[in-house]
């Protein structure tokens, strides 16, 4: 099988959310925060102290290992001298319904995360934690969600075609009208899912877990 090809790193995504030109990221980069944080320190104090404490991150998975959700990033340009500028404050959630589509969010810790509509199409988002995120008429068209937890998600009128969610965790999802056209739903937890009005033709079930699904309410 051919190596996947990488997908754009999250201080890519970040820049093209704020306009910037492509080829800018070399010398940015990204600090997760918060409201309580921005409101004490401001974003350049934000960015000062994730240079004193080494907390700079380029991708999503940086973040993750990091223990750091999108929610709200500083995007910082970084000097040779090793300090931050702190160019602009951006919500993750918004940065990812518009500007998602081919992201590199493996890992990504988004349980929770306002999602409606995003454009996800191509998107890695393999072993991410979506638990409870709202996706309704999300784009996933030929996303990775390999090993991603969706327990409890919503994906109503969402588009998961070709998409490969081999042993994703969709346990109580919504996914009513949802079409999951040509996609891998290999050793996925399907428990309790509704899949009322979906669209499941040429779909690989193949060892899933479908204990209390409702895959017949579904269009084969």
């Amino acid at each position: 099988m051919a190596e996947r090809a990488a997908g754009r790193p999250l201080v890519d995504v970040a820049l093209l959310a704020c306009g910037e030109e492509q080829g800018a990221a070399d010398d940015h980069v990204l600090v997760a925060t918060d409201a309580v944080e921005l409101g004490l320190y401001g974003p350049a104090g934000v960015a000062r102290r994730a240079v004193e404490s080494g907390s700079l991150y380029r991708t999503c998975d940086d973040l993750s290992r990091a223990g750091r959700d999108l929610r709200t990033l500083v995007v910082a340009r970084q000097s040779n001298e090793g300090t931050a500028l702190a160019r602009w404050i951006v919500d993750g959630w918004s940065m990812l319904r518009g500007q998602g589509d081919g992201a590199d969010l493996r890992g990504a810790r988004l349980r929770g995360a306002d999602l409606r509509g995003a454009r996800l199409r191509g998107c890695d988002l393999t072993e991410a934690d979506l638990t409870g995120a709202d996706l309704e008429k999300a784009d996933l068209t030929g996303a990775v969600l390999t090993g991603a937890d969706l327990a409890g998600a919503v994906l109503l009128n969402a588009s998961l075609r070709n998409a490969d969610l081999t042993e994703v965790d969709l346990r109580r999802a919504d996914l009513r009208h949802a079409d999951l056209r040509g996609s891998t739903c290999a050793r996925a937890a399907l428990r309790g899912i509704d899949l009322w009005g979906g669209f499941t033709r040429n779909v690989d079930f193949s060892a899933a877990f479908t204990d209390g699904a409702q895959l017949d309410r579904a269009w084969a």
